[in-house]
């Protein structure tokens, strides 16, 4: 029984643009006898399953994935998604996300003292801690339940289980909001990119970090670039994402490479588990005991700040 006969599968249009005209860039590779089940239990926000959906190419340069699981099982498998070990490392990526902040309050000359700041796909709480501790008023979704309770329970957070629904808060009631390696996830970047630009405040930031394809190092890497992944359903260039943000009422104010620091141990195991090159260093790096060294990185990843347009 092949994924294709028995998977409800969907075939989206292009997320900027709308359009279907489009080329095959890769073609799909599901398992012959893969279960529903086991296909949402991949859609984890740090999930290490590799590629298995067909990559194609719009006519305007945006690239997604098409087919690819219906976005309500989509939605089902995030919200039973757990993961220990992405929460183990928090302390690292609040300390990155603290100076990411600063960096970012400077360049703007925001004060955050008496904002409110949502964090749309928060996970555990690291940026939201960092942010809180800026000065700003935080809040948070979190499609994971466990995610969401460990945020809650671990640092007092104010965090809700689901996904982000026109309604679910007051119009215009954010002066920034938040989405660090999310967009390329959620299943229509321009219906969350519509709620969020009501959310903001004219004049309000938008501040997203993504997978940039038209990095040097997935250029390098080609298909051994670690973040093609089948979790994610959009991949965004510079030009792409600029023009999803301007048809959606953003003004992009700057772009910049993002990296992170995370354990040297932490980022060879997800490294590892999609190019499999990186397992005898993966064994000597614990060997050694260098697996809690702080371990700066960028494999491709771009940070975007933007404005709300209009009133």
């Amino acid at each position: 029984m092949s994924a294709g006969n028995a998977i409800p599968l969907v075939e989206p249009d292009c997320p900027v643009c709308g359009g279907r005209a489009r080329k095959i860039l890769r073609a799909g590779s599901y398992p012959r006898d893969i279960s529903l089940d086991e296909l949402q239990r991949v859609y984890c926000a740090s999930s290490d399953h590799t590629l298995m959906d067909q990559v194609v190419e719009c006519a305007c340069g945006m690239v997604y994935l098409s087919p690819r699981l219906d976005d309500r099982l989509i939605r089902s498998g995030y919200a039973s998604a757990e993961d220990s070990v992405f929460v183990a490392q928090n302390p690292q990526r609040i300390r990155t996300f603290e100076k990411k902040v600063r960096a970012i309050l400077r360049r703007t000359r925001l004060d955050p003292m008496g904002k409110r700041l949502l964090d749309i796909g928060c996970a555990g709480g690291a940026f939201l801690v960092a942010s809180r501790e800026a000065g700003f008023e935080v809040q948070g979704i979190e499609p994971s339940r466990w995610m969401g309770e460990y945020a809650r329970a671990q640092y007092r957070l104010d965090v809700r289980q689901g996904f982000l629904e026109p309604g679910m808060f007051l119009d215009a009631s954010f002066d920034v909001i938040t989405l660090w390696d999310v967009i390329e996830h959620v299943p229509s970047p321009r219906d969350v990119l519509a709620v969020v630009h009501g959310l903001l405040k004219p004049g309000g930031y938008l501040w997203v970090s993504y997978p940039d394809i038209g990095s040097v190092a997935a250029k390098l890497l080609g298909w051994r670039w670690p973040f093609w992944l089948s979790v994610h359903l959009h991949y965004f260039r510079r030009h792409s994402m600029r023009s999803q943000l301007e048809r959606s009422g953003f003004a992009v104010a700057y772009m910049e490479p993002y990296g992170q620091q995370l354990p040297f141990g932490y980022v060879l195991q997800r490294a590892a588990a999609v190019v499999p090159a990186v397992k005898p260093l993966q064994r000597m790096a614990s060997f050694l005991h260098l697996g809690a060294l702080p371990f700066r990185y960028n494999m491709g990843q771009t940070l975007v700040v933007a404005r709300r347009e209009g009133r």
